[in-house]
Formats: structure tokens, C-alpha cells, sequence
């Protein structure tokens, strides 16, 4: 298991489903995982660090396992299997350490509001080396929409990257739907 953290929510702009971008912090590797709206939502508040008057569904179950003197320690997004993403939250309660199985997006919303640290399995993350290799290499077939892209490509996209943040994302989506 390699250490990631949340890098960025993009939102793909061919089926306008949110994707969360984990980041390895060693290797800079990357593992893009599909989420659904809501859990895009869940994420993005706490990375935007928004405060609400009442506890929303991620909030109440932090205080729920807060309140059963359990601590959540960490989050581990540990296999794919059929297009499916799989993980573990780590809880300890006492002396005891509890795995229970969840989405990893929702472990994703429940581990940063508990300040737990996130772990992917190494076979998960995409290496920077392929990733380069892919963004620089020539399409066979231009403008065909299954090729790879180039480097000049890969650099705006990354520049769109960086530049994203959580209110042009909910606008962009509104204006989508």
C-alpha cells in the first residue's frame, strides 16, 4: 500500500460523471476512480472546507463511530475487480482494529473529515512513467477520440487540473443538466 492523497474532482466532460484524482505522494502516480455525485459533493466540501449547521450524512456517521469511542485511523483502497473499486476503513475501537467494507468514495469523504490518512494498493496506481509515455505519444489516427493524446494536450489538461476548483465544477455541472 502507497500513501495518496485527494488531488483534484474532474468532472469527465463526455458522460459529465465526476472523477476523484488520488495522487501517490511518493512516486506522483495517479489512480483516477468513477464517483457519483453525491460523494463528489461530499469530497469537495471538505476540501473547500464548507461548514454546515447540521452534520450531513458523512459527518453524522463520523460522529456516530466518534460517539461509540472508535476512531477511524485509515482509509485502504485495496482492489479492482470488474470495474469495481474496492476498499476498507480502518476503525479502532479500544484495542481492537475493525475493517469494514465501503465505496471508496465514501471512505474517501469519511477519512478526510477524520483527518485519516488514505492508502492505495501499488498495483491501483497508474505510474508517471506510463502516464508520459501515453501523453507524448503520436495518434496513428488523428482525431479519432480513442486515441492517445499528445504532449501539448496532456499539458493543457494538466493546466485545467491545477486551475479547477470546486465552484467552477458545480457550475460547469449545472450548466450540463
Amino acid at each position: 500500500m502507497v500513501r495518496v492523497e485527494v488531488e483534484n474532482i474532474v468532472l469527465n466532460i463526455t458522460t459529465s460523471t465526476p472523477i476523484v484524482i488520488l495522487k501517490d505522494t511518493k512516486s506522483g502516480g495517479i489512480l483516477p476512480i468513477v464517483i457519483g455525485l453525491f460523494e463528489a459533493q461530499a469530497i469537495l466540501l471538505i476540501l473547500e472546507k464548507e461548514e454546515f449547521p447540521r452534520p450531513l450524512t458523512h459527518d453524522l456517521l463520523k460522529l456516530v463511530i466518534e460517539y461509540l469511542n472508535g476512531k477511524i485511523t485509515k482509509l485502504e483502497i485495496h482492489s479492482l475487480k470488474e470495474n469495481t473499486y474496492y476498499a476498507n476503513l480502518i476503525i479502532e475501537t479500544g484495542t481492537r482494529q475493525i475493517k469494514v467494507d465501503c465505496r471508496p468514495s465514501d471512505g474517501i469523504a469519511l477519512a478526510l473529515r477524520a483527518s485519516a490518512p488514505i492508502f492505495a494498493s501499488e498495483d491501483l496506481i497508474v505510474k508517471p512513467d506510463i502516464i508520459k509515455y501515453y501523453a507524448g505519444k503520436e495518434s496513428m489516427k488523428a482525431g479519432t477520440s480513442d486515441r492517445p493524446i499528445n504532449q501539448k494536450e496532456a499539458e493543457e489538461f494538466r493546466k485545467y487540473l491545477e486551475q479547477l476548483n470546486a465552484q467552477e465544477f458545480w457550475k460547469k455541472l449545472k450548466e450540463e443538466t
